[in-house]
This record gives structure tokens, C-alpha cells and sequence, in this order.
């Protein structure tokens, strides 16, 4: 229309640019949060890791009047600061995030809230645990974060409270895996 003729050189500019904004988000996004200068500015905690994981439950076994035991098991966290996954294994089931949300308030205190579901053993599901969903509340403490705790509820009417401690850096994908671990040690 006005007599230029278009040519890969007059897109060369923008296809540049946009190479190296994406990079940079996609190194923000993965890394740069979590480094110390960053971490200072943002409110977002860097909760990567596996934690060890104490539960006290209401949940009481079909045809018993007595709670469960307290549970313990591991949580593995996977985090960027635009995504984050959340994987609970205990010996008896292992739950996962569906949806979650991180909320700081005006004095610094961050609470995590998310959904999850529970898919118990395949042993359990006739009649003591059936896969079910699940809501929860956590407090994060400290900065960098030493221990996360909360409380849950489920679309079974149980309840209870969770702490997460002692976190590793390492990534386990098993119960036995990381309690094996956890035993080394």
C-alpha cells in the first residue's frame, strides 16, 4: 500500500526482542524469584522441596469409634513462582493439588490455600477410604520457610491439622523413597 515491500529484515527486530522477553520470563519464572535479592522484594516463599509431614485426623475407620492414628507421610513440593504442585504421600495414599492460591497479608504472614484429592490405596477403597476431595488452609513460617501448618476439611466431614518440617531439597516421587531416606539419616 505505501510501496515498501516487507521482508524477513523489518521482522528481524521484533522477533529478537521477543526471543529475549520470553527468555527472561522463562528464567524469572524458573529461577531468578528464588535468589536472594528477588526473594526480598516478592512475597511469594519458595517452598521447594520434600517435607516431612505429621497428620491428626478426625477421620474414624467404618465400625470404630477410635480416630486414626496420627499419619505421617512426606510432602513434595514443586514450585515456580507461576505454578505450584503439591504431591502428599503417606503409606496408606497419596493426594495431589488441583487448585491453589498463596495470600500475604499487611504483615508479611503468607497463607497458602488450595483443593486437593486423595486417591487412598486401592486396598482401602472398599470400604475403610475412598478417593475424595479435599480443602485446606497452611500458614507459612519463616523466611526462607522452615516449617508450613494448617488445617483441612474434606467433602467426607473430616478434619484435621498438618505440619510440614524439616525439608530436603531433593525431590522424592515414592513414600518408601523418601522414608528410606529420611531413615539414613
Amino acid at each position: 500500500m505505501l510501496g515498501i515491500e516487507l521482508t524477513w529484515k523489518y521482522a528481524q527486530p521484533y522477533s529478537l526482542t521477543l526471543a529475549a522477553i520470553t527468555s527472561c520470563l522463562w528464567l524469572f519464572d524458573r529461577f531468578i524469584w528464588r535468589m536472594w535479592p528477588v526473594q526480598k522484594l516478592i512475597s511469594r516463599p519458595d517452598l521447594n522441596g520434600t517435607w516431612r509431614v505429621t497428620l491428626r485426623s478426625s477421620f474414624r475407620i467404618p465400625d470404630s469409634k477410635d480416630p486414626v492414628a496420627v499419619v505421617y507421610g512426606f510432602a513434595v513440593i514443586r514450585q515456580s513462582f507461576s505454578s505450584l504442585s503439591i504431591r502428599l504421600m503417606t503409606a496408606q495414599a497419596e493426594s495431589f493439588l488441583v487448585a491453589s492460591s498463596f495470600s500475604t497479608q499487611p504483615d508479611g504472614t503468607t497463607y497458602l490455600y488450595g483443593v486437593y484429592q486423595s486417591d487412598p490405596s486401592i486396598h482401602l477403597r472398599s470400604g475403610v477410604s475412598e478417593i475424595h476431595y479435599g480443602s485446606f488452609k497452611y500458614k507459612v513460617i519463616g523466611r526462607p520457610p522452615s516449617q508450613v501448618s494448617g488445617h483441612y476439611w474434606t467433602d467426607r466431614n473430616t478434619n484435621g491439622s498438618i505440619s510440614l518440617v524439616d525439608r530436603k531439597s531433593v525431590f522424592f516421587d515414592s513414600f518408601i523413597d523418601a522414608k528410606e531416606s529420611w531413615d539414613a539419616c
